[in-house]
């Protein structure tokens, strides 16, 4: 912590890092605990969502995901953090392979230098697929139906790019995050975004080794995963203990590219400068509430997430036990570098007594579900479902609200009632109509017209 301001920020953030395991496999890892012991821990913060496109929202615009119209490409009028930090003089720059984060949704936008490594099948992939390969529209599903768009893009890109997956290894965007920073002057705002703990997990054997996971070729993690969200009872424990396996593999992978960061800007002795924010998008379920990945649900599986700051604010340590929401991150970037904290941001500097709730929230097909979450309870209105639900986080279980009387209660239905009406989702989701003449000429190429 620091008594005065910093002139650099660095955001690490890890796609599809549980809290919980996060927390349990400290002794195994480096980064980790060199974090926590160096800066300050929120053991209670959250993601504005269940998955990437309802969280990072909130990290680079300081906006909830479902303001501005809702998902898809991040429109004009939301604010930009590296925008905002640029007009004030810091250098800016963005590394990351999750397509949903992409320039074809202008995540680009503020960024002196991005990197998303999208070569030009991922360019099809991402822009017909606005939430990745995952379907979730009816056109694509018509069109998947008739062509098996998923699987052709899938094995073309694995033919053409000779990768297994389709995101660049943890190494490549730590070299790329280090050299950049190195030739960066003061102040500077890098992001670092690692998709390797996202399945399909595939660490190198090392780290594969030390799990007891030598054994599984990237065939098999790719089966194991497809089968696990379209399948799970086909899966024997021996299975479901590999994939468990990997994901923590995965997290000992990333975190020794963490400690690297964390060693070049110590070697240019610019760390105690640095903001250091380590956090994830989401988490992943599973078998938990009879789940597995990344259903449009608040549980706190998947929106409970790590969130450690190194050389924030000292007044930073007396909140270490409150409500964190994602969203509040803007305003401690400006906040810990001196600068005042732009009315466009919705989050509010963690302190204590900040918040009583926290809020997520995702939509599909235009239906939105918005959830409310305070000390005790976790409300959620349900257009996805058509349904509402109160779960009482201390026992864990659904209830009625009929059956409970309380401020907190009624406190958590009315916020999250009026988030709901104040919600306009427009389901941006491309059509044949809109796929740019770009995209139209590769699937010509690729054999789709």
């Amino acid at each position: 912590m620091t008594n005065g301001s910093v002139d650099n920020v660095l955001l690490v953030t890890c796609d599809s890092l549980r809290y919980d395991v996060w927390k349990q496999m400290q002794d195994a890892l480096v980064a980790g605990p060199r974090l926590e012991q160096t800066g300050v821990s929120f053991d209670r913060a959250f993601a504005t969502g269940p998955g990437t496109t309802p969280s990072f929202p909130a990290m680079l615009t300081g906006t909830l995901p479902l303001s501005y119209g809702g998902l898809g490409p991040l429109t004009a009028e939301r604010p930009s953090v590296a925008a905002l930090l640029g007009d004030r003089g810091f250098a800016t720059a963005g590394f990351h392979s999750n397509p949903f984060l992409s320039t074809h949704f202008n995540y680009d936008r503020g960024f002196d230098e991005f990197e998303d490594y999208q070569n030009p099948l991922m360019g099809v992939a991402t822009t017909v697929f606005p939430r990745g390969i995952e379907i979730n529209n009816p056109w694509l599903e018509r069109v998947d139906d008739l062509i098996n768009l998923t699987g052709f893009i899938k094995t073309a890109y694995r033919a053409v790019a000779s990768k297994p997956r389709p995101y660049v290894s943890a190494e490549v965007i730590t070299d790329d995050s280090i050299a950049w920073m190195a030739d960066a002057d003061d102040p500077f705002f890098c992001w670092a975004h690692y998709m390797d703990v996202h399945h399909p997990c595939h660490p190198p054997s090392e780290y594969r080794a030390e799990f007891g996971v030598e054994h599984v070729d990237i065939d098999t993690v790719s089966q194991l995963y497809s089968r696990l969200l379209d399948d799970s009872a086909s899966l024997t424990d021996a299975e479901m203990a590999d994939i468990r396996r990997l994901y923590r593999a995965s997290i000992a992978y990333v975190d020794g590219q963490v400690e690297r960061l964390l060693e070049a800007l110590e070697s240019s002795g610019r760390l105690d400068d640095t903001l250091v924010v380590f956090t994830s998008d989401h988490g992943e379920l599973f078998g938990e509430h009879g789940r597995y990945g990344k259903p449009e649900r608040m549980y706190d599986e998947l929106i409970r997430v790590p969130l450690v700051v190194v050389n924030g604010p000292t007044d930073l340590s007396a909140a270490t036990d409150e409500l964190v929401s994602l969203v509040d991150l803007p305003p401690l970037f400006h906040r810990a570098t001196g600068l005042d904290v732009p009315a466009e941001y919705a989050g509010r500097y963690p302190e204590p007594g900040a918040r009583d709730h926290v809020v997520a929230e995702h939509e599909v097909h235009g239906d939105s579900i918005v959830g409310v979450r305070s000390d005790s309870w976790l409300y959620e209105i349900d257009d996805i479902l058509d349904e509402t639900r109160l779960t009482d986080l201390n026992s864990g279980q659904v209830v009625s609200p009929e059956s409970h009387d309380d401020d907190e209660l009624r406190r958590v239905q009315r916020v999250a009632t009026q988030r709901a009406s104040d919600v306009g989702v427009d389901s941006r989701l491309p059509d044949d109509r809109r796929l740019k003449p770009d995209v139209e000429a590769r699937l010509e190429d690729l054999g789709y017209r």
